[in-house]
């Protein structure tokens, strides 16, 4: 038998923390890329043009495709195809307030995402600690969640 039971609520907080340097380097892809091509035949490989690049940084994605004859005979051939994606080294420098508004709306975007109920959300508070060098930045949701079950009694 069911009895009236009480909802139980308690502040639950999700938190998030993240440190950032006021100088970064980004990585990007430039769009310029470069295929290379071998024939493998077992442990034999046959390289088909130049085995690098001419990029100086550069991310490689690696392919096999297996030849077939007619709808489904496979032969013991595949061909291997290697692109290269050039890469760009970019710095950027940062001011203190610039990075601490760009890490708190990354903190807050990233948490509220994570939150369930949303119209339960009660307070947010961000902390900050500024170096020389790098900005910490620990955004915190305060949250008032149901946390109780409901479960039959037993009467002995």
């Amino acid at each position: 038998m069911y009895m009236d039971h009480g909802e139980v609520i308690a502040k639950i907080y999700y938190s998030k923390k993240e440190k950032m340097n006021l100088k970064q380097v980004s990585v990007n892809r430039t769009g310029k890329q470069e295929k290379r091509y071998k024939i493998k035949l077992k442990n034999f490989e046959i390289n088909l043009g130049k085995t690098l690049p001419k990029f100086q940084k550069y991310d490689t994605i690696y392919e096999d495709k297996k030849l077939k004859l007619f709808s489904d005979f496979y032969l013991p051939i595949t061909l291997g195809i290697s692109t290269y994606y050039e890469l760009e080294e970019k710095e950027e420098t940062y001011t203190k307030e610039e990075l601490k508004q760009k890490l708190t709306e990354k903190l807050k975007n990233e948490l509220y995402e994570e939150i369930e109920h949303k119209e339960n959300i009660k307070d947010i508070q961000v902390k900050e600690n500024v170096e020389s060098t790098s900005v910490e930045i620990e955004v915190i949701y305060e949250v008032l969640e149901s946390i109780g079950t409901e479960e039959k009694i037993i009467n002995y």
